[in-house]
């Protein structure tokens, strides 16, 4: 190996260590940095779920103190209401849905919900005005103020309306409401709905005589909130009434059947013929009892008859009605005969032989008697 070789060999080992040496540091940066993003990862983490924990501790603790708060609005509502409080029943309710209703669970919204439908109910039939309360609305955190003057102001014309008993009008806006908005005070609504359906049923089935529409108005109003006991034998009767009338000229034991049950409930109650219950109980008894009697029932026709009469006399049923009394009576008292008695011929009893038989002497006016 020549001078030359030797001095080319040594730039390159030292070439080589510093190379080796720089790959090094390199490596050892990289564990440095990865260490300390791991660390900053940790401490991240650890920031929030901190913050996470925070919030639900904060949570839970407002859920605590609302619970209370919730049930103890709820009791007193539910007196408020036993007592004929209404108004401020629905005070309570009001500040329950739009102070509370982020703490209240499913069972408890629901709750609320039928009780301020039927708090409403009570209102309207008691004829007393249905507070209007606008409440200071609350602005989430971080979410800007919805602009809801044209919801609040078809909230405040339904309000005006069922105040009114325009139930017709109330359920026109309250749907327009829910055509803008689904959300807004959607428990409160509810109710209000609940009301309108409820009394526009059952003024179409008492006043209207249109009884399937109002069937279906007062199954829309059974979806916020069950029936109360009047709408609900209402709708029975009004389900009787049609069912009856669906037999008319068909099955007349059919007709007395249903109408029997309708009539003394509901004697008025008609449909679009304009035939109260009434009248269709008895125009059906009359055919019920003459289809009896012709199938030789004249009692039974007779109790029918007789029931039907009594609702309204007609003259020109009164032969028929006498001639079923006439049957049924003869039928019930039928005509005694005359039993003959027959006639005994006297048995002569035999005598002994060589027996002599005193004659039986019979005194006459023309014997003289000693």
């Amino acid at each position: 190996m020549n001078e030359n070789d030797v001095n080319m060999k040594k730039p390159v080992e030292k070439e080589k260590k510093e190379r080796q040496k720089k790959k090094f540091f390199q490596k050892r940066s990289s564990w440095i940095f990865l260490s300390v993003l791991i660390a900053l990862i940790i401490l991240l983490g650890g920031v929030v779920y901190g913050y996470f924990s925070g919030i639900n501790d904060r949570v839970s603790l407002a859920e605590s103190q609302a619970l209370p708060k919730i049930q103890a609005q709820i009791e007193d509502a539910r007196l408020d209401i036993a007592e004929g409080r209404y108004q401020v029943a629905l005070g309570r309710l009001d500040w329950i849905l739009e102070e509370m209703t982020p703490y209240l669970t499913e069972a408890e919204l629901a709750e609320v919900g039928e009780l301020y439908s039927h708090t409403l109910l009570m209102l309207s039939s008691s004829g007393s005005p249905t507070p209007f309360l606008t409440p200071t609305p609350t602005t989430p955190a971080f979410t800007p103020t919805p602009d809801l003057r044209g919801e609040e102001e078809l909230y405040n014309t339904a309000q005006q309306q069922l105040a009114a008993e325009d139930w017709a009008g109330v359920i026109s806006s309250l749907e327009a409401l829910r055509n803008k908005n689904l959300e807004y005070r959607s428990v409160q609504v509810d109710g209000m709905l609940y009301v309108a359906l409820r009394n526009r049923g059952v003024q179409k089935i008492l006043v209207e005589g249109s009884l399937e529409p109002g069937i279906y108005d007062l199954t829309l109003a059974e979806r916020f909130a069950p029936l109360d006991s009047s709408a609900e034998g209402f709708r029975t009767w009004a389900r009787f009434y049609l069912t009856g009338a669906s037999y008319w000229g068909v099955d007349w034991s059919q007709v007395v059947y249903y109408f029997e049950q309708v009539y003394p409930a509901l004697p008025n109650l008609k449909d679009g013929t304009g035939m109260t219950a009434t009248e269709r109980f008895r125009i059906g008894a009359i055919e019920y009892a003459v289809q009896l009697a012709n199938a030789g029932d004249f009692c039974a026709a007779q109790a029918y008859m007789d029931q039907a009469m009594t609702l309204t006399s007609d003259p020109e049923v009164q032969p028929t009605q006498q001639w079923i009394a006439d049957e049924c009576y003869d039928i019930e008292h039928p005509p005694k005969r005359e039993t003959e008695t027959p006639e005994v011929t006297p048995t002569p009893t035999p005598t002994p032989e060589g027996t002599a038989t005193e004659p039986t002497v019979e005194p006459t006016t023309d014997t003289p008697v000693p």
